[in-house]
């Protein structure tokens, strides 16, 4: 299909849609791929749920400032808006590529790569990157089909995850003698602070999505009244079906029965059920990622189109085809996300993701003060209460746990310290280039 430059983003998302966006894509790999590995860094039952709560708390402080600028400026990519509005091109373009490099990116692989190990529990065989790119290429074709087709998929899949996910939790509560909470707490290596910075970025990757629907405000319906129900309705129910969740796998495994496992959800409901049932297990973890991963393909290259809209991208992806979709960035963003899949493991790809989601949205969370004074002529259709206490809480939050990230893995922080380094870079060759470019015109 052709590509026409006049068309424009369709506004068809109602609220419930981006419930499901929302919803759809924070469970996903992190609930399902990582209580094994935070099990294994913290080892005590209390500290396992208490890290969830957190990282629940600090994604809801969150949701509210971002609900606030996303209903004030209900433009398409999300937070590269508020930075680019906030502190300008420069940081604009650091946190729209962010996205687009990193955090989403990198997102939509470990999906991939998950959903991959999946198949092969299945199967009995498999290569992990050749099934990880096969999952890849086959969501670019679905969303070839438009952004309707694709948000279907997602409502239908959502519905289905949420069912699956309250009878895991319930069948794990109702069946479990709370073996978890009996046994005790088991032994870790090394530092206890490092354990939590790892255990904390897992569970920050298990959140992280909650302001995707954000990404797609040019196309949400009265995005000043639908946007913050969206963004908050999530966040809420993300973080009580977690809870459950952690709950019912507590309640049927010890923590020393959890560590390692790449699905902790087989384990509980076959432990307790019988290994049919976790095979049933593997099935509905299969359609939870499926759900989840279609929300990558729908957000990223929205926020490209955003980027380009702006002269921070390359022009071609503000090309949106007659069926509503960005095609020249899904191209790009389907290349990035199987090459990511294809050559890279799990947990690193969650641990450098989450160093550079959390400092970059710092930095936008920062905004918002700067925001509320810079732009005082804002329509606010929402706006956070308890101003200014609330914010300032959720800000020295961030700092805190970015902080003891930092102290506690050096060479990490280097990694993402020098990714988003050459972004700066970037971004002011950018920002001096378009400025040249509208003098001259």
């Amino acid at each position: 299909m052709s590509t026409d430059s006049t068309q424009s983003l369709h506004r068809v998302l109602r609220v419930r849609d981006g419930l499901a966006i929302t919803v759809g894509i924070v469970i996903g790999a992190g609930i399902l791929r990582t209580p094994g590995l935070i099990a294994g860094y913290l080892g005590d039952p209390w500290l396992i749920l208490g890290v969830w709560v957190l990282g629940g708390v600090v994604a809801a402080l969150s949701t509210l400032l971002l609900a606030e600028m996303s209903a004030s400026l209900p433009e398409a990519g999300g937070k590269y808006v508020y930075a680019r509005e906030a502190w300008g091109p420069v940081m604009g373009f650091v946190a729209g590529w962010s996205e687009l490099l990193v955090t989403r990116g990198f997102s939509g692989a470990t999906k991939a790569v998950v959903i991959a190990e999946y198949i092969r529990i299945l199967m009995g065989r498999g290569s992990i990157p050749v099934l990880a790119g096969a999952v890849a290429v086959a969501f670019f074709f679905l969303h070839t089909r438009g952004l309707e087709a694709s948000t279907v998929f997602q409502n239908v899949t959502t519905a289905i995850k949420v069912v699956v996910v309250f009878l895991i939790a319930a069948a794990g509560i109702w069946a479990g003698d709370m073996v978890g909470f009996t046994s005790g707490a088991i032994t870790v290596e090394g530092s206890r602070l490092l354990g939590f910075a790892i255990a904390y970025q897992s569970v920050a990757f298990a959140y992280y999505g909650w302001e995707d629907a954000a990404k797609m405000a040019e196309e949400v319906k009265d995005p000043g009244t639908a946007l913050p129900k969206i963004l908050l309705g999530g966040a809420v129910a993300v973080a009580v079906l977690y809870l459950l969740l952690n709950i019912a796998f507590l309640a049927a495994l010890t923590p020393a029965e959890m560590v390692g496992s790449e699905l902790v959800a087989q384990d509980a409901i076959a432990g307790v059920f019988g290994g049919t049932a976790g095979t049933v297990i593997v099935f509905a973890s299969l359609l939870i990622l499926l759900s989840s991963i279609n929300v990558n393909f729908l957000g990223l290259p929205r926020v490209a189109y955003g980027l380009a809209s702006h002269g921070l991208a390359f022009k071609a992806w503000m090309k949106v085809d007659a069926r509503g979709t960005p095609r020249n960035a899904l191209y790009f963003i389907s290349a990035w996300i199987g090459l990511l899949a294809v050559t890279s493991g799990f947990e690193f790809l969650i641990r450098f993701m989450m160093m550079v989601a959390i400092t970059v949205d710092t930095m936008v969370l920062i905004g918002y003060f700067r925001l509320r004074i810079k732009r005082p002529d804002l329509k606010r259709p929402f706006k956070v209460p308890g101003y200014p206490w609330i914010p300032g809480i959720t800000v020295v939050l961030y700092i805190a746990i970015l902080a003891i990230l930092v102290g506690t893995q050096p060479r990490l922080t280097v990694g993402a310290g020098g990714m988003l380094l050459l972004l700066v870079i970037a971004g002011w060759f950018t920002a001096r280039r378009n400025a040249s470019l509208g003098e001259a015109a």
